[in-house]
């Protein structure tokens, strides 16, 4: 069933087969309505010369089994989709105006199984004529030079306890299902496709009864759906343990680390005659989870395993982890013996995957593994934090064979101090963790960016502590949504931004000879990605595009009063955009459609970039050449 919900809610969708991730649009900012179905390609913004022909203007949408679409196009007095003026007889996927002004269309079709009348209303489009703007002195230049995959971005669901400010605590402060729904939908506000579990040291049956764990019992009733759903929506689950499941495995005889807050001591190590007894028990956990119908996309070895507290944990060296790969990775990735543990992931079936462990703050430390031909056979995903070090591009793991992607599979960043945790939720907070994002994809080379709990009032959405409302998108939610929603499941090229005083070095990230401590830099940051539907050199990607497109993010982290930069967007050479549109997020307003004017020939656009902002674009068109390299 499909409802319809305006600005900030979610939009809930049943279809009859699994969506591809990335292809939905959404807009959820007052005051463009928000509804469904789906825009594909919105009507483009283009300037014409006196006397020029205008091109006529196009909409398109997602088929959806039993729901047929008609449309209606309007005429607005400002660049907005609301009210406006019905246009007689223009009730096609393409209008052509009559002469300059704004336009937009409406989709409206009927749900075959419901009977619901389903409506939304595109992007604006801008049309002018005989009006020249000057050109802007800042120029992003896109290239077609291949970096790395960018397979997506999300975060952890509930694994402890959480709680308000005054240490209380709700069943629906944890993980629920219209939780899922509102950041999981590709067709949603946000697009997550990343959802990180906790492989709990308890028997399945036990997590979902509640008799593990029973101040979120609630929660952990769902998790089977919780996973099946994202697994619905084209997502990729992982699982991770912080322990293993019994004492004695390890050599401190506890589930927990090394350290005395909960009187545990000595080495937390996991003892080497258990090397075969731990893999056999991620190889079942995983083997049930598919069982019972929510089969997962990987399964991580261990959460942490170079960091020692006093909750649950367990520490390996680096050559315990070449070790444990080289002799009984097989054992849950069913090399030689068969398909494996059945596994789901990007909308295709298959079978688990092996992700080694993720280090605290060290990717380097899977070198062992990543340099041993049999162990690397084995360790498919490479997996790192970002604490106290943010971390350095994995060259093992881009450059050797078989080919690994980096996966950046946790970070926190919070505001301890009660009396200054609500302005976690403020927009002006999102930078450190929009810098950091930037930096993992554009520096690290990872193809993944998993943030902490995504429920919580430092995180994407909130449950209720510290001034949050439950349920509700928080800011860094709307800025990961820009990330998410633009550039999952695309190939990252290179880019950069000249003209701008504020731009940060080449490929947007840092000037060459500075010395970073931290991506806490102020100032422009850009990144790109393209998907083509052209096998290439990337066909190890297992791409899912059907068409050409190229996605662009631009973001101006100083939080000084306004100010607006007009950007040139050079497109890649062997790429013509026939359709473009944006979304802009700041302090007023949250993924607003962004007004992208296309140049005539479709090589280049342009777009206003205002400080303490992020703008998205997307451009869809076609390569002339191959244009690859």
């Amino acid at each position: 069933m499909l409802a319809v919900l305006l600005a900030f809610a979610l939009l809930m969708v049943g279809c009859g087969s699994a969506p591809q991730v990335g292809d939905g649009e959404f807009v959820a900012s007052e005051p463009f309505v928000a509804g469904s179905p789906f825009f594909l390609v919105h009507p483009t913004s283009v300037d014409y010369d006196a006397g020029a022909a205008i091109r006529p203007l196009e909409v398109r949408v997602r088929e959806r089994d039993g729901v047929s679409v008609s449309f209606q196009w309007f005429r607005a007095g400002a660049f907005t989709n609301t009210g406006g003026t019905e246009i007689p007889g223009a009730t096609g996927g393409t209008f052509t105006p009559d002469g300059p002004g704004y336009f937009f269309a409406v989709a409206t079709g009927t749900d075959g199984e419901s009977g619901e009348a389903l409506s939304r209303a595109s992007h604006p489009a801008r049309i002018r004529v005989g009006e020249v703007s000057p050109d802007p002195r800042a120029t992003l230049a896109v290239t077609a030079n291949q970096r790395q995959y960018i397979r997506g971005f999300g975060g952890m669901g509930n694994a402890f306890w959480i709680g308000d400010e005054h240490g209380n605590t709700r069943p629906d402060m944890y993980m629920q299902m219209r939780d899922i729904e509102k950041m999981f939908d590709p067709d949603g506000p946000l697009a997550f496709n990343i959802f990180r579990i906790h492989v709990f040291p308890a028997p399945i049956e036990d997590v979902l009864s509640g008799r593990y764990a029973p101040f979120m019992a609630q929660s952990n009733a769902q998790l089977l759906d919780f996973v099946s759903r994202v697994g619905d929506f084209g997502g990729y689950v992982v699982a991770a343990p912080w322990t293993a499941p019994f004492p004695h495995w390890k050599h401190n005889n506890s589930l927990m680390g090394s350290r005395t807050y909960y009187r545990a001591s000595g080495n937390s190590h996991l003892r080497r005659e258990h090397f075969r007894d731990y893999a056999e028990f991620l190889r079942d956990w995983a083997q049930e989870m598919a069982d019972r119908g929510a089969p997962i996309h990987a399964i991580s070895i261990q959460n942490e395993p170079t960091y020692d507290p006093g909750y649950y944990a367990m520490l390996w060296t680096a050559e315990q982890q070449r070790e444990f790969m080289a002799e009984y990775g097989r054992v849950i990735t069913g090399a030689n013996a068969g398909a494996g543990v059945p596994g789901r992931g990007g909308g295709r079936h298959g079978r688990v995957r092996l992700m080694g462990g993720s280090p605290h703050n060290n990717v380097h430390w899977n070198n062992a593994a990543l340099n041993d031909p049999q162990a690397r056979e084995h360790l498919e995903i490479v997996a790192y934090h970002t604490y106290g070090d943010w971390g350095t591009r994995s060259a093992p793991a881009l450059d050797g064979s078989p080919r690994r992607e980096t996966w950046m599979m946790e970070k926190n960043v919070n505001t301890h101090a009660q009396g200054g945790a609500f302005r976690d939720s403020e927009w002006d907070r999102i930078w450190i963790v929009m810098n950091e994002i930037h930096h993992v994809i554009a520096h690290n080379e990872s193809s993944v960016y998993t943030w902490w709990y995504l429920k919580r009032f430092y995180s994407m959405i909130g449950e209720g502590a510290f001034g949050t409302v439950n349920g509700e998108i928080l800011p860094r939610g709307y800025g990961m949504g820009h990330f998410s929603r633009f550039l999952s499941d695309t190939v990252r090229v290179e880019a950069s931004l000249s003209g701008h005083r504020n731009a940060i070095g080449r490929r947007g990230h840092i000037a060459p000879g500075r010395v970073q401590t931290s991506p806490g830099i102020r100032g422009v940051r850009v990144l790109a990605g393209i998907r083509t539907s052209n096998p290439g050199t990337w066909q190890e990607m297992e791409l899912k595009a059907r068409e050409d497109m190229v996605s662009v993010l631009m973001f101006d982290n100083r939080t000084g009063r306004g100010q607006s930069a007009d950007i040139r967007v050079e497109l890649p050479p062997g790429f013509t955009a026939t359709s473009a549109y944006g979304i802009v997020s700041g302090p007023n307003q949250r993924h607003a459609p962004a007004l992208v004017v296309l140049d005539r020939e479709g090589d280049s656009a342009f777009v206003s970039l205002p400080s303490n902002s992020m703008v998205s674009l997307r451009f869809r068109g076609e390569w002339r050449a191959t244009g690859r390299t």
